[in-house]
């Protein structure tokens, strides 16, 4: 199953909210790649990036290392975890209320995960 059927077979408004949010990610540049694992979609760009997870009355965007983000409108919740950071959303209007602040999010994401894998490298070829 890829990613867009997993998110066709969804009702609403979680196949609304999926949708914009996978176009979103997908916008962070064309290393992004997805697949659906542990039976969500996961998006990776040099490494776990993000996941969709659909709630009974929404849609849950999940940053894998969620800790390591500046977040300063506090928009991401930890519920007691150490790493992950979700962010839930409801409708697709307060989606679109927060875009642009999900998108810094988003682009932060992306930067530390491509900095983090550089640094390895750099420790590799030593």
């Amino acid at each position: 199953m890829t990613v867009r059927t997993f998110i066709a077979d969804q009702p609403s408004p979680q196949r609304e909210i999926m949708t914009i949010l996978r176009s979103w990610i997908l916008d962070l540049g064309q290393h992004i790649q997805e697949k659906i694992s542990a039976k969500i979609p996961y998006f990776y760009f040099y490494g776990p990036l993000c996941y969709l997870h659909a709630q009974r009355d929404g849609v849950d965007l999940g940053f894998t290392k969620g800790y390591e983000l500046t977040d300063e409108e506090k928009l991401l919740e930890s519920r007691g975890r150490k790493h992950v950071k979700t962010i839930t959303f409801f409708s697709v209007t307060q989606l679109e209320e927060q875009e642009e602040s999900l998108r810094h999010i988003l682009n932060e994401a992306a930067i530390l995960n491509e900095y983090r894998f550089r640094q390895q490298q750099k420790k590799k070829a030593k």
